[in-house]
């Protein structure tokens, strides 16, 4: 059996990141519905780079109509450990758009995308130790995934509370996973807020991530670093508040999703 230390995941050099990553073709293996408009597209990616938790990937299809393909960025919610070359990307539908419904309604197992990745700063490994307080709203709970599967993967055991904000249990991507893994790992806390029912015993709250809630498990965790993502207003807010708590701006890491 490996230790944990030799299964970590060593961040690249900047230089390396900053180089241009190929297109690539990735094979779709499984595609995991995870709320009626949120699905999981399991990837084989054949020439796959390291990524670190908290990356994601651009994903571009031809759309018709359009003269080139069109791309979208999508969080990685999968572990690097063991295999870094199989990526979960989160995909949340957006009424409208021209990419995500594709992913989310046409997609299956066999179809081919083309890929590139891994990208992104928001990343967390066990390097930077903790305890850590994950704040999450719809779809910005993917990449705080990746961290959370990454720590069970590697077996280490800082704190992680995380903060997640739902329509209600229906619409909470990995609720039952979550739900298991605070079970089993007396490291994690999640605590579910729903905006649109306030009725469900399931959720510690029952509004939108606000001042207050923050603030009580702020108290709760006294957070070394803190990961932020979700909608703009969200995110602002929630680092807004930490910050005021006296949180380092450098301890508070956010990634906006439009």
């Amino acid at each position: 059996m490996q230790m944990a230390s030799e299964l970590s995941v060593e961040t690249q050099p900047r230089r390396e990141r900053s180089r241009p990553k190929p297109w690539q073709f990735g094979k779709v293996t499984h595609v995991i519905v995870e709320t009626p408009e949120t699905s999981t597209l399991r990837i084989e990616v054949p020439d796959a780079a390291q990524f670190v938790p908290g990356q994601y990937y651009n994903i571009r299809i031809p759309i018709p109509g359009r003269e080139r393909p069109i791309q979208r960025a999508y969080s990685v919610g999968s572990s690097p450990v063991p295999d870094h070359s199989i990526i979960d990307v989160g995909i949340r539908e957006t009424p409208g758009g021209l990419v995500s419904p594709v992913l989310v309604r046409e997609i299956s197992p066999g179809d081919l995308l083309e890929v590139r990745g891994p990208y992104g700063a928001f990343t967390w490994t066990e390097k930077e130790a903790g305890p850590l307080l994950l704040v999450g709203a719809g779809s910005g709970v993917v990449p705080l995934m990746s961290m959370i599967r990454y720590q069970v993967a590697v077996g280490s055991k800082y704190e992680m509370h995380l903060i997640f904000s739902s329509k209600n249990r229906e619409f909470a991507i990995y609720a039952d996973e979550l739900d298991e893994l605070a079970k089993t790992n007396d490291w994690l806390k999640v605590s579910h807020t729903f905006t649109r029912d306030d009725s469900d015993s399931s959720a510690r709250y029952h509004r939108r991530i606000d001042s207050e809630m923050i603030t009580e498990i702020f108290g709760e965790t006294s957070p070394k670093l803190a990961y932020i993502c979700g909608p703009p207003e969200v995110v602002e807010k929630a680092e807004s508040v930490l910050l005021e708590l006296g949180m380092q701006a450098d301890s508070v890491r956010t990634e906006k999703y439009d």
